[in-house]
C-alpha cells in the first residue's frame, strides 16, 4: 500500500481503516484479524473517536480495543492513529470547551495505552464556543506532546476558514486535515442530515480544500456496503445511472463495485479542483481485501472525468 506525506507532516497510507463498530457490533476476534490485515497489507492510518460507538455501548469501546491491540501487537509506532473530541456520548461529552478538550484527551490516551496521538479531530463544530477557545485549547495539546497535528470533522467551510484564520492570526495550531461525508453517489436534493454539519462534500468544499492543499478524509464513502447490494443503500442516496456505471466498471475491471469508488476517491487528485481525498471506511477482514483491490485498479484521467460526468 502506497503512503502519502500530508503537508503537515504525517506519512499516511491512501486509505484509512475506521474502527467505529470494533468493540460493539465487531468482536474483538473480528476486529482483530481486520487490523493484522490492513497492517500486513501495509495500512498504517487507523480512524477512531472517543464516542465509538456509544448507540450500541459505552462510547468507550472502540478506543479501549484499539489500545489492547496496539499494546499486543507492540505496534504503536507503525501507526497513524486519528480521534476525536467533541460529540455526545450518552447525553455528555458534546461540546469544544477548554475543560472538556482537556478531559476528553487524557481519556483518550488512557484507552489508547498511549502518550500521544497523530491526529486529533474537532469532531463537530461547536457553535457555541468561542473559536479562540477552542483552538487556545488544542495548540497546549500541542505544545505538550500529547497531540501531533489538529483535524476538523463535519465544520462549514467558512467555519473552517475563519477558526484557520484565528490560528494564523494568534500564532496557534491550525486545522490541517478536513473529515468529512463524500461519496460516488449523490445525495437526495431533499435529504436533510442528522447532525447540522453532517452533510456531503460539495464542489466548493473540494476547491477551498485544494486551494489550501488540505487533505479530506471521507467518511460513509462506501454506503455501508450499497454498491454491491441495494438493499444496504442509505437514504439520504440515490442509485441511479451512478451505481449502474460504478457495477459496470466493475465487471470490466474484475474487481467489486466499492474497490472503484476506492479507486476513483484516491485519483481524483489528478483532475483540477481536487485536494488529495483518502477515503477511511470499516470493512469486515474479507471485505477489506476486496475494497482494497481498487488501489491497484488504474483509473485514467479521461476515465475519471467520465465517472464525474455521469447524472
Amino acid at each position: 500500500m502506497k503512503k502519502i506525506l500530508l503537508p503537515n507532516g504525517l506519512n499516511v497510507t491512501e486509505v484509512c481503516l475506521g474502527a467505529m463498530n470494533f468493540g460493539t457490533t465487531t468482536s474483538k476476534e473480528d476486529a482483530y484479524r481486520t487490523l493484522d490485515i490492513f497492517m500486513d497489507m501495509g495500512g498504517n492510518f487507523i480512524d477512531t473517536s472517543n464516542n465509538y460507538a456509544h448507540w450500541q455501548g459505552t462510547g468507550d469501546e472502540s478506543e479501549t480495543l484499539l489500545g489492547e491491540w496496539l499494546r499486543e501487537r507492540g505496534c504503536r509506532d507503525k501507526v497513524i492513529l486519528a480521534t476525536k473530541v467533541g460529540f455526545d456520548r450518552h447525553g455528555e461529552g458534546a461540546g469544544l470547551k477548554r475543560g472538556q478538550i482537556e478531559y476528553w484527551i487524557d481519556e483518550s490516551l488512557r484507552k489508547l495505552g498511549t502518550d500521544y496521538i497523530d491526529l486529533y479531530y474537532a469532531h463537530t463544530d461547536d457553535m457555541s464556543t468561542p473559536q479562540e477557545e477552542t483552538l487556545e485549547a488544542f495548540d497546549r495539546l500541542i505544545k505538550k506532546g500529547k497531540v501531533r497535528t489538529l483535524g476538523s470533522s463535519n465544520f462549514d467551510t467558512w467555519r473552517l476558514a475563519e477558526a484557520n484564520m484565528i490560528a494564523k492570526n494568534k500564532g496557534l495550531t491550525p486545522y490541517t486535515v478536513m473529515q468529512q461525508r463524500m461519496t460516488y453517489l449523490h445525495s437526495k436534493p431533499s435529504y436533510a442530515p442528522r447532525y447540522v454539519f453532517n452533510e456531503t462534500v460539495s464542489r466548493e468544499r473540494l476547491r477551498y480544500l485544494c486551494e489550501k492543499d488540505m487533505p479530506l478524509v471521507t467518511y460513509s464513502c462506501l454506503c455501508k456496503g450499497a454498491y454491491e447490494n441495494d438493499s444496504r443503500m442509505p437514504e439520504e442516496y440515490e442509485g441511479g445511472a451512478r451505481l449502474e456505471y460504478v457495477r459496470e466498471l466493475a465487471k470490466q475491471k474484475g474487481v467489486n463495485p466499492s474497490a472503484i469508488v476506492v479507486s476513483w476517491l484516491v485519483n481524483l487528485y489528478k483532475l483540477e479542483e481536487y485536494p488529495r481525498i483518502i477515503p477511511l471506511f470499516a470493512a469486515s477482514a474479507d471485505h477489506l481485501i476486496d475494497n482494497l483491490r481498487g488501489l491497484d485498479v488504474e483509473l485514467s484521467v479521461e476515465e475519471l472525468k467520465e465517472m464525474n460526468s455521469i447524472e
